[in-house]
């Protein structure tokens, strides 16, 4: 018996002005040769074509052969054809294998920011595979898939990344470049000060007469110096007394962030599950679940009595824990993996919940929060969060299209 052919894989870069055809015309040139395709790469930057074909062949004339027929059609259209063994040596990418994605957004990415990056990701031997703009509107925002010869985390890349983000007002996130990266299915939101732009029990507090006091346990809280539990109960005590009413009168005021509205319409167009899980109180939760269609809302139990809060919470109390807990059992219960999850939250009580999701996004956080997790937003605009899921600019216009035709 003979020895088995060997197979060659061969290269073909095309580039130059881009037309209709120009793919049908470079295969037929191919076909001839009895080539396997392997792989076809293109895209188009401002009208000009990049097309990167891989074959296989067991010819040993093949590639000489290619050569031949692609300069002639190369002459003929005035592309530029080039055609060369597919190897190791011609794979600078290959040892790059570990890939994850960064999201850059501001309002202007410049030069000198682009160059500060860039260097940042070399000098940590970190290869950048490709870089795609998704708007550049009201925000800039880049998406670059990077790749690293070892095993390197989101937090990792992340961490490294904190001294950069330092010199420059952007937002970053950092995501691990597999399906689930654009197949979330759940968002879990906390409440104040992410999908409200207040804290809830300190409007209770000034109405109450106790503002400063309160506002005060609430700030220790939410930098992590005292135990949430603790300064729940602190607090709900000296909103002893006040009523129902009163408590309506709050919820006609609270002030939603920007975006929030926004983010929720086409987030549910997608399909998305939707809750919020707060440390804040189930009556004004309850409201907003209602208002905005939300899928689920968590929150603590005040406990109501003749019409007046007693200065007592009922039930489990929803700290830290409770928010990764629940966020646990929603994902199960809609079977989704973790890594369709996004998590949105800013203060101490949300690490946890921050760190369990796919993708944990600290927003306008604490910097004992943003260490926990993949991505920060330091704008009050929740539909930021849109960009880090890896929608477009343009994508978004058409979502917001099909929103508006009858029966959406």
């Amino acid at each position: 018996m003979g020895s088995p052919q060997s197979t060659e894989q061969i290269h073909i870069h095309i580039s130059g002005s881009d037309r209709p055809g120009i793919l049908a015309e470079a295969l037929e040139a191919i076909v001839r040769h009895e080539c396997l395709v392997v792989d076809i790469k293109q895209f188009v930057f401002n009208g000009m074509l990049n097309l990167s074909i891989l074959l296989e062949s067991k010819q040993p004339q093949a590639l000489a052969d290619l050569r031949k027929s692609l300069n002639a059609y190369g002459t003929q259209t005035g592309m530029k054809v080039v055609a060369y063994p597919w190897d190791s040596e011609h794979r600078p990418e290959a040892p790059y294998k570990h890939r994850l994605v960064v999201t850059v957004l501001g309002q202007k990415l410049g030069p000198i920011l682009l160059q500060e990056l860039t260097r940042t990701l070399a000098d940590l031997d970190i290869n950048i595979i490709r870089i795609e703009q998704l708007d550049y509107a009201d925000h800039h925002v880049i998406e670059i898939v990077i790749g690293a010869k070892q095993v390197m985390t989101n937090v990792d890349i992340l961490t490294a990344l904190l001294q950069f983000k330092e010199n420059f007002d952007i937002d970053i996130a950092v995501q691990e470049d597999t399906l689930f990266r654009r197949n979330k299915r759940l968002i879990v939101l906390d409440a104040d000060m992410t999908f409200l732009q207040c804290e809830v029990i300190d409007e209770l507090g000034k109405l109450a007469g106790v503002g400063e006091q309160l506002a005060g346990i609430t700030e220790k809280a939410m930098q992590g110096e005292i135990d949430f539990t603790t300064a729940l109960k602190q607090r709900v005590a000296l909103l002893k007394g006040l009523t129902v009413s009163q408590l309506e009168q709050i919820y006609d005021y609270l002030p939603l962030t920007p975006g929030a509205a926004e983010l929720v319409r086409i987030l549910q167009h997608l399909n998305y599950k939707i809750a919020i899980v707060s440390g804040g109180f189930q009556f004004f939760i309850t409201k907003l679940k209602e208002k905005y269609k939300l899928d689920y809302g968590f929150a603590n139990q005040l406990q109501i009595q003749e019409g007046k809060v007693t200065g007592e919470v009922e039930g489990e109390i929803i700290d830290g824990e409770s928010k990764a807990k629940i966020l646990d059992a929603l994902a199960a219960r809609e079977r989704f993996s973790l890594q369709q999850v996004v998590a949105v939250g800013d203060g101490a009580n949300d690490i946890h919940m921050l760190a369990k999701a796919g993708l944990g996004i600290a927003f306008n956080a604490k910097p004992i929060v943003q260490q926990h997790a993949q991505a920060s937003i330091s704008v009050y605009n929740l539909e930021l969060i849109l960009y880090f899921l890896g929608i477009s600019g343009n994508e978004l216009k058409e979502l917001r299209k099909a929103m508006e035709k009858p029966g959406s």
